[in-house]
């Protein structure tokens, strides 16, 4: 063998190795290229459930949110709704005194305690009435009053307060319960 077949020898041996050489680079870059598609997609999938996951907390917690803003409306609108009607409510009183009011006063003369009664503070309607029943007491016109009395004795430090505004307040965390089931039927 010739030196010219040595070197071609050799030179095609070196271009196979090259070739081959070649072959696994580009194979190894395949394989490269596909682990990091691979990773890239899986990596897109943790972030699409990430996002989704952090998508639906945030649904969650509006939604919560939500809850809490329109529970607090309604309960402002109760509360408004309670007060008129409460308003409403004392508007309404002075329609007791009717022809049977008379005895309904005595009957609330007679509720208070058996004392040396000073001041009636009474409406002016009453005023009549609370003389003859509590002789002995002053007797002060208040037209905030629509029926009962406000009753002191002992200087003022023993303070009864029997008027129909007085008793509608005490009752009305009962009567309220009533009356919204009564608006809400004939909504």
């Amino acid at each position: 063998m010739g030196s010219e077949e040595l070197l071609a020898a050799l030179r095609h041996e070196g271009e196979k190795k090259v070739a081959l050489i070649r072959e696994e680079a580009e194979a190894a870059a395949a394989r490269l290229r596909s682990e990091a598609a691979a990773r890239l997609a899986q990596l897109r999938e943790e972030s699409a459930q990430k996002q989704a996951g952090a998508v639906r907390a945030e649904q969650r917690a509006a939604a919560v949110e939500a809850g809490h803003a329109a529970r607090d409306i309604l309960l402002a609108a109760e509360q408004r709704l309670a007060q008129r009607l409460f308003t409403l409510a004392l508007t309404l009183l002075p329609r007791i005194r009717d022809a049977e009011y008379p005895a309904f006063f005595a009957r609330l003369a007679g509720e208070l305690p058996s004392r040396e009664w000073e001041t009636l503070q009474v409406n002016p309607a009453d005023l009549e009435l609370a003389a003859i029943l509590f002789a002995r007491a002053r007797t002060v016109p208040d037209p905030a009053i629509s029926g009962g009395m406000d009753a002191l004795a002992q200087g003022g430090r023993l303070r009864v307060i029997n008027t129909l505004e007085k008793r509608l307040e005490r009752g009305w965390t009962e009567l309220l319960p009533l009356i919204l089931e009564e608006v809400e039927k004939s909504a």
